[in-house]
């Protein structure tokens, strides 16, 4: 669940507005997930063009024709189709808001799967794994270096004063 705090703040002919929104991690997530489930659906549907190039040429003659015709019956398909609007304007609403939610929430499920999927990825475990051993050696050759430079620092100290 989301919140939202505002304050406002007027000054002759300026106002400053600042806001605050907190919402829960799980529901950033699922928007993550929804993201990424369109951009995975995309690439689907991208790969798939060159398979159905032949198919929709013919689709789209046949559908120029369609349109030839009923451009000529456009006016009376006008008439007819005002007198019934109102009334199927709330009913479309309804479905598309239906629509909308289940398709929202097939992307997140679908980002979601390929995200985890990622995670699980072999390859994926082994780039982690070796970045934790590649951080804890920069921390140990860190260390290394600082003490080295400590130690040539106190011998130079040293032989100043041999020397001196």
């Amino acid at each position: 669940m989301a919140t939202a705090k505002t304050e406002t703040k007027k000054t002759g002919n300026t106002v400053e507005a600042t806001g605050d929104v907190k919402f829960a991690l799980p529901d950033a997530k699922r928007g993550l997930y929804a993201y990424v489930g369109v951009a995975d659906y995309a690439v689907e549907q991208i790969r798939a063009l060159p398979r159905y190039q032949g198919a929709v040429v013919e689709v789209l003659r046949s559908q120029v024709k369609d349109l030839q015709t009923q451009a000529r019956e456009l006016p009376q398909t006008l008439r007819t189709s005002l007198t019934g609007l109102s009334g199927k304007v709330n009913e479309t609403y309804v479905d598309l808001s239906g629509r909308v939610t289940g398709t929202y929430t097939e992307f997140a499920d679908r980002g979601e799967k390929l995200v985890s999927g990622i995670r699980k990825d072999p390859a994926t475990t082994a780039a982690v794994d070796q970045a934790k051993t590649a951080k804890t050696q920069v921390k140990a050759a860190r260390t290394s270096v600082k003490k080295a430079a400590s130690e040539a620092e106190t011998a130079t100290e040293k032989a100043g004063d041999k020397i001196g």
